[in-house]
C-alpha cells in the first residue's frame, strides 16, 4: 500500500505538470518615440474591426465576409473536428462497459456448466446476457498527457481560426481601399480627358484666328489621348478588384458598393502600440504557436508513460437459462472480476524512439514558437515606421501636386496671353495629371500602413 501511495505521489510529480507559457526574452519597447509610459498604454490593437473602419458599406462587405468565406467556414469546422476529439481522446479515462444478448437452440450435452436441470442432454433455447467493463487505470497520466495535448490542440484551433478571420478583414479593407484608389485614379483620368477636350477645342479656335498653329492642336490631341489612353485600363483593374471582392466575400463575380472616396477615408491610429508582453496574449498566431508548444509538451508526458505497466482492471457478468422470464433468477448469474499489468519489455526501440521522437517535436513548437514572436515583433516596428513615413510621402506628394496645379494654371494663362508656347502648357498638364495619380496613391498607401499596423498588434479578430 506504502509503494502505490509513493508511485501516486511520483506519478503526480512527474506527469501531472501544470501547463506554463513559455518564457522568451521580450523588447523592452516596440516604439521607442513613444511619449506615453508603457504601463499606461492602449494599445490600437485593442479596438473592434468595427471601431476603426468608419465607412458603412466597407463594414458590410466584412461582415458579409465573416459569414460567407470560404477559409474561415474551413477554419469553423476545423474547430468543431478538433472538439469532437477532444471528446473521443478523453473518453479513454472512463470505463468502457458493453452488454449483449444471444439467443441460441441445439442439443447439448449435461455438464457441469449446464446440467440436466437447466437443458443440458435435451434440445433447449438459451438465453444469455451478458455484460463487459474494462478500465485502464491511468497511473502514470498516459491518457491525462493525450487528453491535455487533444485540449491545446483545440484551443490551437479556435487561434488558428482568429488568425483567419484577421487576414479576412485586412484583405477585404485592403482590397476595398485599392478598389477605392482606382476609382479616384478613373474620376481624374475623365475629368483631365475632359480639361484637355476642351484644350483641343479653344486650340483649334486659336488656329482658326491665327494665333496658334496646327503643331499646337496636334499637341493637345496628344494630351487628351494620353487620358483616354488610361480610362479602360482603370476600367479592368476596377472590374478585377470587384471580382478579388467577391471572392473574399464567398460569392459570385459582380458590382461591389461603394462607400466613402479615398480622399474621405482616415483611420485613428492611438500610438503607443502598447507593451510588446501585450501581443502575447492579442495575436492569434503567437497563442497559436503557444498552444501547439503546450501541446507537444503533453504528448512528451504521454510518450513518458508508455514506459512504465499499464494496469487494467475487467469484469464479467451475465446470466444463462432456457427461458427468457427466468433469465435474471439469482440461480442463473455467471461473473467474473481481473486485473491485470502489462509491462513493456522488449519492442524494438519503438518506446524510446516515440519518446525521443516527442521530444524533438517539442524542441521543434519551442524554436516555432520563437520564431513567431521574432516576426511578430518585426511586423509591429516595420508598421509603425511605415505609418510615419507613409504619412510624411502623402504630405510631400501633395505639395508637390498643389505646387504643380498652380503653375499649370500659370503655364495656361502665359500661353493664351501669348508669352510662351503651347509645349510648356502641354508639359506642365501632363506633370499634374501623373501628380495627381501619385497623390491618390499615396493616400491608399497611408491608409494600408494604418491597417497594417492594426493587423500587426493583433486587432482585426475581435468581434
Amino acid at each position: 500500500m506504502k509503494l502505490l501511495t509513493i508511485s501516486l505521489l511520483v506519478a503526480c510529480c512527474v506527469f501531472g505538470q501544470k501547463q506554463t507559457r513559455p518564457e522568451v526574452p521580450l523588447p523592452p519597447a516596440l516604439n521607442p518615440d513613444s511619449s506615453t509610459p508603457p504601463a499606461r498604454a492602449k494599445s490600437f490593437g485593442d479596438l473592434h474591426w468595427f471601431e476603426v473602419f468608419q465607412d458603412d458599406e466597407l463594414v458590410k462587405l466584412v461582415h458579409t465576409a465573416l459569414d460567407q468565406n470560404f477559409d474561415v467556414l474551413i477554419a469553423v469546422n476545423n474547430v468543431l473536428q478538433a472538439q469532437q476529439q477532444i471528446r473521443i481522446t478523453s473518453s479513454q479515462l472512463f470505463p468502457q462497459v458493453n452488454a449483449g444478448l444471444t439467443v441460441s437452440r441445439g442439443l447439448t450435452e449435461p455438464t457441469t456448466v449446464l446440467p440436466a436441470k437447466l437443458g443440458g442432454g435435451a434440445t433447449t433455447t438459451l438465453y444469455e446476457f451478458t455484460g463487459t467493463a474494462s478500465w485502464e487505470v491511468d497511473l502514470w497520466g498516459r491518457l491525462r498527457g493525450q487528453t491535455r495535448a487533444a485540449r491545446e490542440t483545440f484551443l490551437a484551433t479556435q487561434e488558428n481560426r482568429n488568425q483567419v478571420v484577421a487576414s479576412l478583414v485586412y484583405n477585404v479593407v485592403a482590397a476595398y481601399l485599392n478598389l477605392r484608389e482606382l476609382d479616384n485614379e478613373l474620376a481624374i483620368a475623365k475629368q483631365t480627358l475632359a480639361n484637355d477636350q476642351q484644350s483641343v477645342d479653344l486650340t483649334r479656335l486659336r488656329m482658326e484666328g491665327g494665333v496658334a498653329t496646327m503643331v499646337d492642336v496636334r499637341q493637345a490631341e496628344s494630351l487628351a489621348e494620353t487620358a483616354a489612353h488610361a480610362i479602360p485600363l482603370y476600367e479592368q483593374q476596377i472590374r478585377e478588384q470587384e471580382d478579388y471582392i467577391n471572392v473574399l466575400l464567398g460569392r459570385d463575380p459582380g458590382p461591389v458598393p461603394r462607400g466613402k472616396k479615398i480622399t474621405d477615408e482616415s483611420f485613428v491610429v492611438s500610438v503607443p502600440e502598447g507593451l510588446p508582453s501585450s501581443l502575447l496574449d492579442r495575436r492569434p498566431d503567437i497563442r497559436m504557436a503557444e498552444r501547439e508548444l503546450l501541446a507537444a509538451r503533453a504528448e512528451v508526458s504521454a510518450a513518458r508513460a508508455l514506459f512504465f505497466p499499464a494496469i487494467n482492471l475487467t469484469s464479467f457478468g451475465g446470466a444463462l437459462s432456457k427461458a427468457l422470464d427466468t433469465l435474471f433468477n439469482p440461480g442463473t448469474q455467471l461473473w467474473s472480476f481481473a486485473g491485470s499489468a502489462l509491462q513493456p519489455v522488449f519492442e524494438g526501440g519503438r518506446l524510446r524512439a516515440n519518446y525521443k521522437l516527442s521530444r524533438l517535436q517539442q524542441e521543434q513548437a519551442v524554436l516555432q514558437y520563437r520564431k513567431t514572436l521574432v516576426e511578430a515583433f518585426r511586423e509591429v516596428a516595420d508598421a509603425l515606421i511605415s505609418v510615419q513615413k507613409q504619412k510624411e510621402a502623402r504630405l510631400q506628394q501633395q505639395a508637390l501636386t498643389e505646387t504643380l496645379r498652380d503653375e499649370s494654371d500659370l503655364s495656361l494663362v502665359r500661353y493664351q496671353g501669348g508669352v510662351t508656347t503651347f509645349l510648356e502648357t502641354l508639359n506642365a498638364e501632363s506633370q499634374y495629371f501623373s501628380a495627381q495619380s501619385a497623390l491618390s496613391q499615396a493616400q491608399r498607401d497611408e491608409l494600408l500602413s494604418v491597417v497594417q499596423l492594426y493587423k500587426a498588434l493583433g486587432g482585426g479578430w475581435q468581434e
